[in-house]
């Protein structure tokens, strides 16, 4: 036989009660704090911050372009340099994908002379850009964008170094 439960509830008992229920359900026993209400025309969302590496980012997408279409341009009517160059069209290429600016088509850069003026000049400016690349690393609020720029830096700086000054690529 089972035995009947106690009619009167305990002043403990009914106190832990209370509080499961309080704490299931959320409640808060602090002072209520209202939030004010959007006005027309407002938005209840904050806008979001800018981002501080916008500019930093748009500059060096800038340059990739720039030497992308340097790069392009060397190689034009200049069929052995072109293939010296493919290496360095890849990267930039690569680059430009990593900061989420795909190339799409660059317009070629005019460069007069002959393939060993055109060679030096593409090496002159991978040599700057390697350096832009150095200093926006430095200079970058994101960690995640200081180590990708860092990364190209050291991409363009071993490129430079895995070709001699008379050849490109």
């Amino acid at each position: 036989m089972t035995r009947p439960l106690p009619s009167r509830t305990s002043r403990r008992g009914a106190l832990g009660g209370m509080l499961v229920g309080l704490t299931a359900t959320g409640c808060d026993l602090g002072p209520v704090r209202e939030e004010p209400a959007p006005t027309p025309g407002t938005t209840a969302e904050p806008e979001p911050a800018p981002d501080p590496d916008a500019a930093l980012v748009d500059a060096v997408v800038a340059d990739l372009r720039s030497a992308l279409a340097l790069v392009t341009g060397a190689g034009r009517g200049r069929g052995a340099l072109r293939a010296e160059l493919a290496p360095w069209l890849r990267m930039h290429d690569a680059h430009l994908v990593a900061l989420e600016a795909p190339s799409a088509r660059v317009r070629a850069a005019q460069v007069r002379g002959s393939a060993a003026e055109a060679r030096s000049r593409v090496r002159r400016e991978e040599t700057a850009l390697q350096r832009r690349l150095a200093t926006g690393a430095a200079s970058a609020r994101s960690g995640a964008l200081a180590s990708l720029l860092a990364t190209m830096s050291a991409a363009v700086a071993q490129q430079l170094a895995a070709t001699s000054p008379g050849e490109a690529g």
